[in-house]
């Protein structure tokens, strides 16, 4: 079952600030959302949401913690997904 999208706007308002609480959801953001790959002999992560608010949320994380940069790419629907995707990339 999925969460619906008030209870992901609930979540996303919701300030983290412990360090170990914000790697702890960013990783599972990460984990159910994402995959790895290697492009020209480099890994890329990268992650896919439905709401560009928790994309921008693991974006800002990853840079906070971890000093990485990350792009956020919107995704058009298309077949049966109705609304757009945001997709986060990490190289």
């Amino acid at each position: 079952m999925a969460m619906t999208a008030a209870v992901k706007d609930e979540l996303n308002q919701l300030e983290i600030t412990k360090p170990c609480c914000r790697k702890a959801e960013t990783s599972a953001m990460l984990r159910f959302g994402g995959a790895l790959h290697i492009v020209s002999g480099k890994i890329v992560v990268e992650a896919e949401f439905d709401t560009g608010a928790a994309a921008r949320r693991a974006r800002s994380a990853i840079a906070d913690m971890f000093g990485h940069s990350a792009t956020i790419t919107v995704v058009a629907p298309s077949g049966i997904r109705r609304g757009n995707r945001y997709v986060l990339t990490i190289a």
